[in-house]
């Protein structure tokens, strides 16, 4: 193989490697931001410690360094998986500390039975909610469809309800002055 070739490779090899340790690092990061997230929600230490201890050590000083090794660097072991660490954590209790709660769709939540309404519907009384002051959950936005936590649409939907039960289709009506003393 020609050294052309070579540095062809290497190059190539050294752009895998770079978008490697970027992904790294941004799995890292977003790795902080939930334990702080957790933290901050009030997570039982714990279970924290939990999931924290499964983690694989990178610490850049503890590697040897690239272009050899010498004889007095022992090789790398991954550390030993502490004893509590292998208790199991409840599937929902992971599912919620690395996504956060469950989203879904409109349809979704019409399938699960958390709205009553189907999608139509929903965005309808949707516009009629932001016209009468009524807060609209946000969700968020995947793939253009916006998604919703089961709190934010039941929250909504007890909101919405409320205001249902007003004449008038939920705006609150004061009788006309003169239509009041013939009443009487």
């Amino acid at each position: 193989m020609e050294w052309t070739q070579l540095l062809m490779d290497l190059a190539d090899a050294v752009r895998v490697r770079n978008s490697k340790v970027a992904a790294l690092r941004n799995a890292g990061a977003r790795v902080s931001e939930l334990a702080a997230q957790a933290i901050d929600a009030g997570a039982p230490s714990t279970a924290l410690a939990k999931v924290l201890a499964a983690l694989e050590p990178t610490l850049a000083q503890d590697r040897p360094h690239v272009c050899g090794q010498g004889p007095v660097v022992p090789p790398l072991r991954p550390a030993p998986v502490p004893p509590q660490a292998t208790e199991s954590i409840p599937a929902d209790v992971m599912e919620q500390f690395f996504h956060g709660p469950r989203r879904y769709s409109l349809a979704e939540a019409f399938e699960e039975g958390i709205l009553r309404w189907k999608p139509a519907t929903v965005r309808t009384y949707f516009k009629r909610s932001r016209e009468r002051d009524i807060p609209v959950p946000e969700g968020v936005t995947e793939g253009g469809t916006a998604q919703y936590t089961e709190d934010e649409l039941t929250t909504w939907v007890q909101a919405w309800e409320e205001q249902a039960g007003l004449p008038n289709g939920g705006r609150p009506t004061e009788p006309k002055t003169g239509q009041a003393a013939d009443r009487t």
